[in-house]
This record gives structure tokens, sequence and C-alpha cells, in this order.
């Protein structure tokens, strides 16, 4: 959880004042023990001098032990001190905080701080642990005897005293220390949310502004740096506000185009895309951060952006076949550069997908030619046979005949190709109406059969049903079914071979629906055909296809009138072992008018 901006600010200021105070008070305090030592050496070396001013001649009768040591002692305790006489050679002469019988067992002075430096005829001066008196004691010596010295005398004051001063000034800190910190944090508190306040009031603002409440006002009331922070605020509200509804207006424009607009930056990458670019080139991510262009499947699309983004500042258009999520399409791809004075700084490319378009017009191409290639053959014969016969073969009975019977059939050709484009033409016009009703497959079967039972005789092809009783009826319209069957029936007793051709019609349910198969076991269909067979006037065998009088239409009208059934058509074929195709259809509703 994070702390709030008011009790960070009191912590700092409070831990400010607090460490402020508490380097004042160890300052003073150093400097207290420091003017109290001095205190206590200064005195202390007053008074050295003092008793050494009485032993500038060295007493008579001092060869008595005991005389050194009583005057030790009287000066010692006028002092209130330990007083020390010490021999040149380092050894004692007499000590006030040491019994006379125990004087000659004190070891050696002699190397001792304070002592050597008198002996140097200094003032020696030195702190230790006394192992005599068991305490810290503060020594200073001097030597003493004029001309020459004959002693050395040392006195010492216990730092008991200072060290009793010390530990009171140390809980006086402490206890203002503790009060120091307290009025510290308090007053750094309450100054920290007084200065917060107007900063609380923006991050409040700012916060509601960023959970969508546009309407965001900061009053100003001083003309502080808080206060021209609050009108930035303000002034960068309404910017964002006016922003974010143009943005909004730019992207509803955007995504209300059909075409895929994408936008690039002068590097090369996506920075956006509009919803028809993101699902032609599926680049969601495009619409809310930038992306490589290398994130596009098709090569041939990279390479035209990299061709943008070195073209710069030309304008230019292309099309290319390019592999979109809808599979391969035809697009035609618009660049203009977007400049900034001079400066290249993106390009907009607008891609139309012209696949239909372009399929549109091959298709109107290859119907013109179609149709004008069936129409050419037939007229030309009739036209042939009509100048032979008007050339005098009309009074020649035997070939007058067998030319009227050509110029009869070429007719028929015609007559059904007419039939059949006129058909096609309204089906796929979407202006037929479909009476849909529940059809009984299987006297629909039969009857068709019938109709094709004469044919197939003098095929020598024979037509089997398999159709089991029971089986739902489908949803359809009646006549344009039997279209489809009949389409389906006449494509495999033409292309079956004589003498051993079957057609097998089979029909059975499934998940779907009713699923029909029409199969053969004739010349079969290439599988490089076999995605093709459904367009217009397409034959695997044009020859063999116009011989037995097919126009090439029969399969296109079969599956215009499938779709319109919402049901499918699908093709399997080998070559040499038949082709079976397969319409499902819907099953029809029936309801149940039995009375209860």
């Amino acid at each position: 959880m994070k702390a709030k901006l008011s009790f960070r600010l009191g912590l700092v200021f409070g831990l400010i004042v607090f460490f402020s105070l508490a380097f004042s008070y160890v300052y003073q305090g150093r400097q207290l023990r420091a003017v109290m030592s001095q205190n206590l050496r200064d005195d202390l070396l007053r008074e050295l001098r003092l008793a050494a001013g009485m032993l500038e001649r060295r007493p008579s009768g001092w060869s008595d032990p005991n005389l050194p040591e009583a005057w030790a002692d009287r000066v010692g305790q006028t002092l209130d001190a330990r007083v020390t006489l010490i021999g040149l050679d380092g050894q004692v002469i007499g000590d006030s905080f040491v019994p006379a019988d125990r004087i000659a067992s004190m070891e050696n002075h002699r190397n001792r701080a304070e002592v050597r430096a008198a002996l140097l005829g200094q003032i020696g001066e030195a702190t230790r642990f006394s192992v005599s008196i068991r305490e810290n004691m503060l020594y200073m010596a001097m030597p003493v005897g004029k001309p020459a010295p004959w002693a050395v005398l040392r006195l010492a004051k216990p730092l008991h005293d200072i060290a009793r001063v010390e530990a009171q000034i140390d809980r006086g800190i402490e206890g203002g220390l503790f009060w120091a910190l307290f009025l510290a944090l308090t007053a750094g508190a309450l100054s920290a949310m007084f200065l917060s306040r107007p900063l609380v009031r923006i991050a409040s603002a700012a916060d509601r502004f960023l959970h969508g409440e546009t309407e965001v006002k900061i009053s100003v009331k001083h003309d502080d740096e808080i206060g021209r922070l609050a009108r930035a605020f303000n002034y960068l509200s309404e910017e964002i506000v006016r922003l974010t509804r143009k943005e909004e207006w730019l992207r509803e424009v955007l995504s209300s185009i059909r075409e895929a607009i994408v936008v690039t930056s002068a590097s090369g990458e996506i920075v956006l895309a509009n919803p028809a670019a993101s699902r032609l080139f599926m680049i969601e991510a495009a619409r809310k951060r930038s992306i490589p262009v290398s994130q596009i499947e098709d090569e041939a699309m990279r390479e035209l952006f990299e061709q943008v983004r070195n073209r710069r500042s030309v304008i230019y258009s292309e099309e290319l076949t390019a592999m979109t999520s809808k599979g391969r399409r035809t697009l035609k791809v618009t660049a203009v550069p977007v400049m900034k004075g001079e400066q290249f700084d993106g390009t907009v490319l607008v891609i139309n997908d012209v696949t239909r378009l372009r399929n549109l017009e091959r298709t109107r191409r290859d119907f013109v030619s179609s149709v004008s290639h069936e129409l050419r053959t037939p007229l030309a014969s009739i036209k042939g046979y009509t100048e032979t016969l008007l050339e005098g073969a009309m009074n020649d009975p035997e070939h007058a005949t067998a030319f009227l019977n050509i110029i009869h059939q070429e007719s028929e050709q015609l007559t059904a190709l007419v039939n059949d484009v006129l058909d096609l033409s309204r089906i796929e016009s979407g202006k037929i109406v479909y009476t849909f009703e529940p059809v009984e497959v299987k006297p629909q079967f039969e009857k068709t059969a019938a109709l094709f039972e004469p044919a197939a005789l003098r095929k020598g092809v024979a037509i089997e049903l398999n159709v089991p009783d029971g089986l739902p009826p489908v949803l359809a319209d009646r006549s344009y079914f039997d279209i489809v069957m009949r389409n389906l029936i006449d494509n495999a007793i033409k292309y079956v071979d004589a003498e051993r051709g079957r057609v097998r019609v089979t029909a059975y349910a499934t998940g779907e629906g009713v699923s029909i198969e029409v199969a053969d076991n004739g010349i079969g269909i290439p599988q490089a055909d076999l995605d093709r067979i459904f367009e217009r006037f397409y034959r695997v065998d044009k020859a063999r296809s116009r011989e037995l009088g097919g126009t090439g239409l029969g399969l296109s009208i079969v599956k215009h009138i499938v779709l319109a059934h919402k049901g499918k058509v699908e093709v399997r074929s080998r070559i040499n072992r038949g082709t079976t195709f397969t319409v499902t259809l819907p099953v029809a509703q029936v309801s149940d008018s039995s009375g209860g």
C-alpha cells in the first residue's frame, strides 16, 4: 500500500528537524565534555605547579621515608587529588593513596608516559586505568627542584566526575531527542497536510479524469507553483477531451470506410490500421500499438511496404495478388506519402480488394467468349447445311433429310443453350421466388428416373435407385429440385460408356439433413478440374461434351439452386473409376397433425 503524500512530506519534514536537533544535541554534548575535560586539566596543572613550588628545594630530613609520605598525604588531602613523589630513578618516594608500608613494594614508574615526559623537563600528561586504586585517572607530572631537579611530582584525579556528568548529559540528550522527534513529526505532519491539500485536490481530479469523468475542473485560489499546476491541469484536461473526441470521430470515420487503410511511420512500421485492414491482414495489434511489417504473412505485401518506404515522396498505385485472411486476393494499393514540411514522415496506403471485380470481368469475358463459341458452332452448321440445301441438295431426298436432321439437332442445341443461359441468369439474379415445401425424395427420384429410362436403355446404361422407405422429406422447391436431379442424372448417363454403364442414385439421412448421391462408373474427372467444374461453360472434355449435346451450364445451375436451398453440393472422382455428386438438403419440419 502506497503512503499518502502528506504522510511522506510530514515524515521528511520531521526527520529533517529531528536530525538537525540530534546533531545539535550531540555536538553540544561533545563540546561540553571537551570543556569539562579541559577545566579538569587546567585545575590539575595549576595545582601541580602550586605543589611543585613548595619543593623547589629538597626539604632537609627527607631521608626518613615517612616524611615524603606524610607530605604527600597532607597535600593530597588539601588538593583532593592523588599526590605521588617519584625519584629520578623511577622509584616511588611517597603516595597519598598508598600506605607507607607498601611504598617499597610499588613498581618502578620510570616508564610511565607522564613520568618520562617529566624526566625530560616537560609537563607530562596521561589518562589510564590505575591498577593501584582501580579507577580511570588523569595524570600530570613535572620535575621539581632548582637548579637541578631532584624528583618528579605527579598529581592525579579520578575521571568519575566527568563520567557522571556525561551520563547526565546523555540522559538529557535522549529525553531532548525524544521530545524533539515527537514535536518535529507533529509539526511536519501539520505542515505537510497544509501544503499537500491542493496537491491532493489535483491528484483526485486527475484520478476522476482517468476514470472517465471528463468535466473535471480545479479551482485556482493562489498564483503560486501549485496554482500554476492546477491551471495547467485544467488546460491539459480540456485539450485531452478535445483530442479524444476528435480521435473517436476519426476512428469512427476509419471504421466506416470499407477500404483497408494502413498508415506506416518513416521507419516503415505500421502505426495505424482500420478494422478493414486489420481483418484483411490479421494485424489487430496495429490498432493499439505499432508493429513491424514483418508480421504481415504475405511476401508480396512486405515487399510492397518496403518499396513504399524507399520511394518516400512518390505517389503511385499498384495492383498485386496477395495472401490474406480471405485467401489469395487481388488488391489495388494506392500509396500517398505523409510529409512534414520537406521531411518524409510516413505513408498512407489505401488498399482495395478488387478480386470480385476482376473475377466478374474475367467471368464476363469468359461468358461472352463461351456463348459466342457455343452459338457460332451450331449457327455455322445450320448456315452451311441451309446453303447446301438452297444450292440444290433439297432435290436430293436422301441428303436433304440428313441435312434437315442435322439442322434440327443444332437448333435443339441452340434452344437448350438459350434456355440454360436464361435459367442461370434468373437464378443468379436472385429474382426467383422459391416455393419451399416438404418433398418426398423417393417418389421424385422414381419420376425423374422414368424420364431418362428410354435414353439409358438406348445407350445400355442401367439406372439403380437405392432410396429407403421412411426417409424424411426435404425442404425444397419441387420443380427446382427436379431440375437438380435431372441435370445430375443426365450428366451421369452422358459420361458413362455404353454396354457396361451404371448410374446409382442413393439417398440417406445425416446429421445435416438428407444426402443424395448420384454415382456413375464413367470416365471420371481429373483432380485438377474438380475445383472448376461448377463454373459456367467449364468442360473437362470439350469435344466430347459438345458431341453429347452439353451446354456446360448444368452443374453451375445445380450449384446455385442447392445453395439457394441452404444445402451443399460436393464431388468425388477417380479417372476411369467414375464420379459421385453428393447433394445435402435440409430436412422439412413436418408438424404432427394427429389429435391427442
